[in-house]
């Protein structure tokens, strides 16, 4: 057995270290480093989400699952990119928060919904920050740019560009590109999967997001994630804010002003201190069934997987659905049905 993995997202990062940890053999193929999702994205572990704070898809699996993997891809990898931190959201109407008492009080969400404390000085924030348990910030493009050079020493790694005709099947069913041969194909190319012909169910609603680097230097708190509507995280350096959802763009990679004016509003009207602004950056998520990932073989493409739809919750789905997905390819274990890509192609 031998896995070609292309894209080393998020989504191709978990897959590959799930393969070294059964010892399988694999390469990974993505293009040269570019601004895309799983380098721009906040990274946020949040058990409580949407307007009504509700648990997330298969959540108690998925929380279980990331707090093993993280953990130990730091150790193996002497890096530090997972961050266990509380989420501060705004509830500012009577609405939010009698909705956030009920959850204080319901138990599959009481571990998760905390008191409710002042904004920190230095914010103006409205009405009163939500303290969220359970919740972290993943670092992803240390994680991915770390596995990158790891993979990269174990001749796991090739940086190229690989288009679906650039792969040849044989008669024996074995998948050729340039001089490897391999078992099985995985797609992890977020967003873009669904722009090759005989991926076209993958396209779902892929979203633009915008965010902005910037340093803050009045705002003497770094204790937690601020949510209220956009977020803002520490990464030990400088504050991270954002982000937009634009439905169209022109380039994807590319921030768009009317996004960047958009957050600089927000920002200014919470924050009165001196700032420095970094860099704004902009990046394509992969959205498709609410968020909710993909991850399996594709229709009418033997020996052909896709792992995508990850959406702005991948951090805390990518570890179990790659498990999953793992298990498949190498134990021929089944799939969960509500990971299947099929049902996009009814």
């Amino acid at each position: 057995m031998k896995i070609l993995i292309i894209g080393q997202g998020i989504a191709g990062s978990c897959l590959a270290w799930e393969l070294k940890r059964r010892q399988i053999d694999f390469i990974i193929v993505d293009r040269p480093i570019s601004e895309t999702a799983s380098r721009v994205a906040a990274g946020l572990v949040n058990p409580l989400t949407g307007r009504a704070f509700r648990a997330g898809w298969r959540q108690d699996e998925c929380l279980a699952t990331l707090q093993e993997f993280y953990p130990e891809t730091e150790r193996e990898l002497q890096g530090k990119w997972w961050q266990k931190t509380p989420i501060y959201r705004e509830l500012e109407s009577d609405d939010q928060l009698e909705i956030w008492a009920e959850r204080q009080l319901a138990p599959e969400s009481s571990a998760f919904a905390g008191p409710l404390f002042p904004w920190p000085e230095g914010w103006s924030g409205k009405g009163q920050a939500a303290y969220t348990r359970g919740s972290g910030v993943l670092h992803v493009e240390k994680m991915v740019n770390a596995m990158r050079q790891y993979f990269s020493n174990r001749h796991q790694f090739i940086e190229a560009e690989i288009h679906p005709d650039d792969i040849t099947r044989t008669s024996d069913g074995t998948f050729l590109w340039r001089d490897h041969t391999f078992t099985h194909v995985v797609w992890c190319t977020g967003w873009e999967a669904g722009t090759h012909p005989q991926m076209a169910p993958l396209k779902g609603r892929p979203s633009k997001g915008t965010i902005i680097d910037v340093k803050l230097h009045d705002l003497d708190w770094n204790a937690g994630i601020l949510h209220f509507g956009h977020w803002l995280v520490y990464n030990g350096e400088y504050w991270r804010f954002g982000a937009t959802y634009a439905w169209t763009w022109d380039e994807p990679g590319t921030p768009e002003l009317p996004a960047v004016q958009e957050l600089m509003l927000d920002l200014v009207t919470r924050y009165k201190g001196e700032m420095e602004i970094i860099r704004s950056r902009a990046a394509v998520r992969p959205i498709i069934r609410r968020s909710q990932p993909v991850a399996g073989p594709i229709p009418n493409l033997p020996g052909q997987y896709v792992f995508s739809g990850l959406g702005s919750k991948g951090v805390t789905t990518s570890p179990w659905a790659a498990k999953q997905l793992a298990k498949h390819l190498v134990d021929g274990e089944e799939l969960p049905a509500d990971l299947l890509p099929s049902a996009l192609w009814k």
